[in-house]
């Protein structure tokens, strides 16, 4: 499908992707290696509004892709992941470029994992304490019954500019948003899928750094 980069991940199957613990899209070969930096992002005002904006894209992107396939989950006991994929990704697009296929890949990850754990699980080979697997959730607050803000970012479609030690700006291309951040970078290497959320009323940049190796879209720690 046009415009989607495969989401990797070396996580063992049923876990939660590193996006939810340690941010960062890590191969298998390579997992030892990866690194994430957390910047923490001061916005100006527009920007603050920009970012809400396309955090919330991301999040209904994910909620609506996840229910569709629950549907289908519920009625057939399958997803059409092909026909959603195509249908959600051209639906959004639009306002999240080619970074909308992360998400889907996300998705699909988190899909094919559960598949495999209920697999194993209608097997009897998963551990008691883990009882019957759950199909993914939703990027929603429970509590506060608000959306979860936070945007995924290809690995080529970001670029940090560090000034010092401390500070620098970190340039998504396709939003033509240029936000400062505070954090050192403490590693050079290849840099995965861009997280970014929204913590406590604060936005965090999440970078992970595949250390080691010479490879394209690199991001340079500040010694």
């Amino acid at each position: 499908m046009p415009g989607l980069v495969p989401f990797s991940s070396g996580e063992l199957v049923g876990r939660l992707p590193t996006l939810f613990t340690n941010p960062g899209t890590p191969s298998s070969s390579k997992r030892s290696n990866v690194r994430t930096v957390r910047l923490r992002l001061l916005p100006s005002g527009s920007q603050e509004r920009k970012l809400r904006r396309i955090a919330d894209a991301t999040a209904r992107l994910w909620n609506e892709l996840n229910y569709a396939r629950l549907v289908q989950y519920r009625e057939t006991g399958r997803v059409d992941f092909e026909g959603t994929e195509h249908e959600f990704y051209y639906k959004y697009n639009s306002v999240l470029g080619v970074n909308a296929g992360q998400v889907i890949n996300l998705n699909n990850w988190m899909w094919n994992s559960f598949f495999e754990l209920l697999k194993l699980y209608r097997q009897g080979k998963l551990p008691k304490f883990m009882g019957k697997p759950s199909p993914p959730g939703f990027w929603k607050d429970k509590l506060l019954g608000k959306r979860e803000l936070r945007i995924l970012v290809r690995n080529d479609r970001y670029y940090l500019e560090p000034i010092n030690n401390g500070e620098g700006y970190l340039v998504l291309k396709d939003w033509g948003l240029r936000i400062k951040y505070a954090g050192r970078i403490k590693w050079s290497g290849k840099q995965g899928t861009l997280i970014i959320k929204y913590e406590d009323g604060r936005w965090f940049a999440y970078v992970p750094i595949t250390v080691g190796g010479s490879h394209r879209g690199v991001t340079r720690g500040v010694t």
